[in-house]
Order: C-alpha cells, then sequence, then structure tokens
C-alpha cells in the first residue's frame, strides 16, 4: 500500500505545483490517451463558477460526497504513505465518512498528526490539481486518473454499501462518458467539480471550527491532532479553514483570473 499510496500524493502534489510531467509519462500519456487538445478557456472558468455555486445549492446534498470521499481518501493515502496501513473507509448517507487505518505501534506523534491533518486540505489540493491538469491540456488524463483512484478505493478500501454504491455509480458514469463527449466538456466537468470542491471544502472546514466550539469531544480531526501536539484543538480547526480558504483561493485564481475579460465579452455577446 505504501508504493500505492505514495504514487497517487506524488502525482497531486506534482500537479498543484505546477510541477512538469516527466518525458516518459508524458509520450506515455500522448501515445495511450486520447488528446485533450485545450480546453475552451470561458467553459473552463464558467464551469468552475457553476460548481462554487453548486455548492451553495440545494444540488451539493447529493455532490459532497465528492468532497467526503476525497478527505477520506486523503486520510487513506497519507497512513499509507507513512508506512500504516489503511484498512477501511465509510462513506455514509449523511455525507459524513470515517477512514480506519492501522497505526504501527512505534509511531510517534508527528506522523500520527500529518494522517489526521490530510483530511481537510485533501479537496482543496485536488481542486488546484484539477486545475493545473487542465491548463496543461490534460483534462481527460486527469479524469482517468480520479475514475482510477476511486476504482482502487473500492477494491481496496471502501467496504460499507452506501460508499459502494454511489462511487461505483460514479466510475460507471464516468466509464461510459469518457469516449461520448470532447475535450471541453470533459475539462468543463473536471472544472466544475474542482469549484465544488473548493466551496466545499471550505464549509466542512467550517463545520469543523463549529463542532470543535459548540461541541468538544465530537471526534473531528482537529481534536485528534490536539491530542497528538497538545496544540488547542480550535486553533487547528481555524488552521485547517485557513489553508483550504488559501488553496482554494490558488484554484479560483488558476480558474478565473486570467479568462475574466475574456468571460465577460463572451457573456456580453448574449446580450
Amino acid at each position: 500500500m505504501f508504493l500505492l499510496s505514495f504514487g497517487i500524493i506524488a502525482i497531486v502534489i506534482a500537479l498543484a505545483t505546477g510541477t512538469e510531467l516527466p518525458v516518459p509519462l508524458v509520450e506515455f500519456l500522448d501515445e495511450y490517451v486520447r488528446n485533450d487538445g485545450t480546453s475552451t478557456d470561458q467553459y473552463v472558468a464558467l464551469a468552475f463558477l457553476v460548481g462554487m455555486f453548486a455548492a451553495i445549492s440545494p444540488g451539493r446534498l447529493l455532490l459532497r460526497y465528492f468532497s467526503t470521499v476525497v478527505h477520506e481518501l486523503g486520510h487513506a493515502f497519507m497512513a499509507g504513505a507513512l508506512f500504516a496501513r489503511p484498512k477501511q473507509i465509510h462513506i455514509h448517507p449523511s455525507s459524513s465518512g470515517l477512514a480506519i487505518y492501522e497505526l504501527s505501534p512505534n509511531w510517534g506523534r508527528f506522523r500520527a498528526s500529518l494522517v489526521s491533518a490530510a483530511g481537510y486540505p485533501a479537496q482543496s489540493i485536488a481542486a488546484v490539481a484539477a486545475i493545473q491538469a487542465i491548463q496543461m491540456g490534460r483534462s481527460i488524463a486527469w479524469a482517468i486518473f480520479s475514475v482510477a483512484v476511486l476504482s482502487l478505493a473500492i477494491l481496496l478500501l471502501i467496504r460499507n454499501l452506501w460508499g459502494i454504491v454511489w462511487t461505483s455509480a460514479v466510475v460507471g458514469g464516468c466509464y461510459y462518458a469518457f469516449d461520448k463527449v470532447s475535450s471541453d466538456v470533459v475539462g468543463a466537468v473536471v472544472a466544475g467539480i474542482a469549484g465544488f470542491l473548493v466551496i466545499n471544502g471550505v464549509q466542512f472546514a467550517w463545520m469543523q471550527v463549529t463542532l470543535v466550539r459548540r461541541a468538544p469531544g465530537s471526534g473531528v480531526d482537529a481534536e485528534s491532532i490536539a491530542r497528538f501536539t497538545r496544540i488547542p484543538a480550535g486553533l487547528i480547526a481555524w488552521g485547517h479553514l485557513v489553508t483550504c480558504l488559501g488553496l482554494g483561493y490558488i484554484a479560483g485564481d488558476l480558474a478565473i483570473g486570467p479568462y475574466w475579460d475574456s468571460i465577460s465579452e463572451w457573456i456580453a455577446e448574449f446580450y
């Protein structure tokens, strides 16, 4: 599990930081992955905005499962990359989730804290990586990578019925759509999900701040980290929130910032 977890985290972090892909990987993608071309900038930016608005609409009640599964995979893969053993992930109809992992007896507080800390920023990091992938002309490759990760999660980690059914539906729908839609549509969908993850990640982090303040002992990640580090749980929860806001701003700036003038002109054509 170490190699799988480390590889997935390395790919996501490399994309999120804008690192150029290794030449052998670029050659592999050019040969075996359908050519993305370059997604229309206005579509990507508008889709990102639509995803952001979806996170504050009634549709979030269904779409927030994306955030939950990314959050729990953040815990699981960080545990695997630090030589722990991820065992199970549960995704519940309430959109809550639980990642169960087995820590080594010789683990110190630092590694245990890293695993607990990996959940809340995971959505925003994934959003930044997705937008970077689109701008590299790799939206289809990112979509395939994401579906592959979800497929591995079904096989190796997700163990409750709701989680399996929901995740399988996403994987099946994506597999059916890959060869039937254009790269522009794939790029727009990826950008829309990124926009949703940004806002929903902030919402989840704010929920943690509220729980730490109003319902101490609820078992949120900030309280787990506080037990390991002796740092107040409230301060950790606010740190998660600020991190999600900062990463969300980066994702939004990448997706929308450079194209705002052209988007305004494009919208003006309809009036």
